[in-house]
């Protein structure tokens, strides 16, 4: 697991630049009619600690595709003074989900030397795929999503701080993608056909398949239609059968994790720019 042990003050910081971009974010979903639900350790937090995970240093969002179309095609169409939103089309970015990045500020992680594009404070937009409701074909499906997800980050970076299996497997993997000039673009072009293969279907399930340790599958009917729960001082859409989704992610949601099972980023550098109060 990585963690960083932040200070009361840096940690308190981050996490107020970050619902102040969930509010703008939302803002834009509200008048445009987007749906978007908040997902993964936000989620949690919301239920468990009525906003934020204590140690939690970012916002997880997640949006059926065809919102999550339209929010790119919005928030893309004009220059924006006060934000960068990251998505493949971004030179370098390997990630499967976007990020509305805050412009002027610095939340440098391990590869940051690696990529060239800017990392600030950010939070982050994971999107749902359609996948098949025949088990089988569910599963080749999600392990070929997988597959290319993986290979988009070995295409772009060496990895480091990691298992020292994984980490010889993904860099041999790096080269081998270096050496037969298979690019990031290929494989966002072949990844994203995949992803959208089944989105114009009448399907039962859907995935994210950038989940951090696995991909996770889910019933339509567990987030359609959203609710409503509090996150800090603002309401927010959440998936209809929460307890389902955070159950399936985390188990025993409730229950504090012990100390050295608990994870956000490793952070090389914070910088708060003309935010800084």
């Amino acid at each position: 697991m990585h963690y960083t042990d932040y200070s009361d003050d840096t940690i308190q910081k981050l996490q107020k630049l970050e619902l102040m971009i969930l509010k703008d974010f939302m803002a834009i979903c509200e008048k445009n009619d987007i749906e978007y639900f908040i997902y993964g350790g936000s989620a949690l937090g919301a239920v468990r600690h009525g906003g934020f995970i204590p140690w939690d240093d970012d916002i997880d969002i997640i949006m059926f595709r065809k919102d999550y179309e339209k929010f790119k095609k919005v928030a893309l169409s004009k220059s924006n003074d006060k934000y960068n939103f990251l998505t493949s089309k971004t030179k370098d970015y390997f990630f499967l989900f976007s990020k509305i990045m805050l412009k002027n500020t610095i939340f440098e992680e391990w590869w940051v030397n690696q990529v060239d594009f800017d990392l600030g404070i950010d939070i982050d937009i994971f999107v749902l795929d359609n996948v098949p409701d025949n088990k089988l074909k569910r599963l080749i499906h999600v392990k070929r999503c997988r597959f290319l997800d993986r290979l988009l980050a070995m295409s772009v970076i060496k990895f480091e701080g990691y298992p020292l299996l994984v980490q010889t497997l993904a860099n041999i993997g790096h080269g081998f993608l270096k050496l037969f000039n298979i690019s990031r673009e290929k494989l966002f072009k072949k990844t994203h056909k995949l992803l959208d293969k089944y989105n114009e279907k009448e399907c039962r399930y859907v995935c994210d398949i950038s989940a951090l340790h696995h991909p996770q599958i889910y019933e339509i009917k567990d987030f359609k239609p959203s609710k409503k729960i509090m996150f800090e001082d603002v309401e927010v859409n959440c998936p209809n059968n929460l307890d389902s989704i955070l159950t399936q992610i985390y188990g025993d949601y409730m229950t504090l994790p012990p100390e050295s099972e608990r994870y956000n980023h490793i952070t090389q550098k914070i910088d708060f720019g003309p935010y800084d109060e």
